[in-house]
């Protein structure tokens, strides 16, 4: 299965604040690319971190099919959260964007892209430093 894993390396919903968060499915488009449809589970690490959250299915993009964006608050899924998120989608071409900002959006406010990550083991997540030696 094709998968994409997103991290949001700041969610907050503490002190004032709240994070918007978006994931589009981007798999139709121009270049041939099979549409794909899937859910995505969010993965909270940090303080108050609410248990594992899947999605409905999000579409693939066009015109007709306007479920392609999954769009929500951090405040809605995670209240009292701060920490980091990994969302890990059932689709290739998984793309997130979070949006932080003071209630009201009166003094303060900062949007970010998310970092796709590779899903490639590492030393790190292994535990076994030879996988990068060879």
């Amino acid at each position: 299965m094709c998968s994409t894993s997103l991290l949001f390396p700041f969610v907050t919903n503490q002190a004032g604040f709240d994070t918007g968060i978006a994931i589009m499915n981007t798999t139709t488009d121009p270049f041939g690319t099979k549409p794909q449809a899937g859910t995505c589970a969010f993965n909270w690490y940090g303080n108050v971190a609410p248990p594992q959250f899947v999605t409905p299915i999000i579409k693939s993009g066009n015109v007709d099919a306007p479920a392609a964006i999954w769009a929500f608050q951090a405040s809605n899924i995670a209240p009292g959260f701060e920490g980091y998120m990994i969302a890990v989608c059932n689709f290739t071409l998984a793309h997130g964007y979070a949006f932080i900002t003071d209630l009201g959006s009166q003094k303060l406010a900062h949007g970010y892209l998310a970092l796709i990550l590779t899903n490639a083991i590492t030393s790190a997540r292994s535990g076994n430093p030879e996988i990068l030696e060879n």
